[in-house]
């Protein structure tokens, strides 16, 4: 099949052409290595072949990714809707978050996070979070999911999984249940009321936390141990660029 230029990101004045699935695109070589240290290392290498990159007869190749993949992360560079960005769905969302922490694009990562708490079930966050490690937006997800009036639903066991279902169910369960105090401050036996669940809050930055009760449910939430850390699987080939 001849390549066919996207009708969106082939831009006459871009300086860099890629070859994804079928599609080319012209971009910007600029955007690309001020945002991403992976562009720079690839752009600063030596190129395996003269011109590659500069004529649709010999563009980038980028292999195992999607087109339309490509098109949804290149759409958070150069958005039409300034500050909300173009794409509305969760897959397009999550399409995009996935190229920027693998390019390791970190501005455009916070913007897509940001976006995907607006639009995003917290059950679908809590599912991404934990498949990028990120742990802060991992913590926020499932503070809520602990925390709010509603149970969990059906839909939402299943995109969270029976494991994570069943850990925040735990932690659900723990923080309402609350020892009954007699007066002169002694238990009442085991006797245990249901109420309100504890608020949580937990300070990341914070090299101490002495609070037990946040450490046991950071335990049984099983989150990420260090936060915003990502698994990186670059796919370029750096010596013949």
């Amino acid at each position: 099949m001849v390549p066919q230029r996207h009708e969106r990101y082939y831009f006459d004045d871009g300086n860099v052409i890629f070859l994804v699935e079928d599609t080319l695109y012209n971009v910007h070589r600029y955007f690309l290595k001020r945002d991403s240290p992976v562009f720079q290392t690839m752009f600063s290498q030596p190129s395996g072949t003269s011109g590659e990159g500069e004529s649709d007869d010999n563009p980038i190749t980028l292999e195992g990714i999607k087109s339309a993949d490509f098109a949804n992360f290149l759409s958070c560079i150069y958005p039409s809707n300034l500050g909300q960005g173009d794409l509305t769905t969760y897959e397009e969302w999550s399409a995009a978050l996935e190229l920027a922490v693998r390019w390791e694009f970190n501005s455009v990562r916070d913007f897509i996070v940001r976006r995907m708490k607006d639009t995003g079930t917290l059950a679908e966050q809590v599912a991404m979070a934990r498949r990028l490690d990120m742990q802060q937006w991992c913590w926020d997800a499932c503070t809520k999911l602990c925390q709010r009036a509603k149970p969990l639903t059906l839909e939402e066991g299943q995109r969270l999984g029976v494991e994570d279902t069943v850990r925040i169910s735990q932690v659900r369960e723990n923080l309402r249940v609350h020892p009954r105090v007699g007066k002169n401050g002694d238990l009442q036996g085991y006797r245990v009321e249901w109420g309100s669940p504890m608020e949580l809050e937990y300070d990341f930055n914070s090299k101490r936390h002495d609070n037990d009760t946040l450490f046991e449910v950071k335990q049984t939430l099983c989150l990420p141990e260090l936060p915003y850390v990502y698994r990186c699987f670059v796919t370029f080939d750096f010596s013949s660029h």
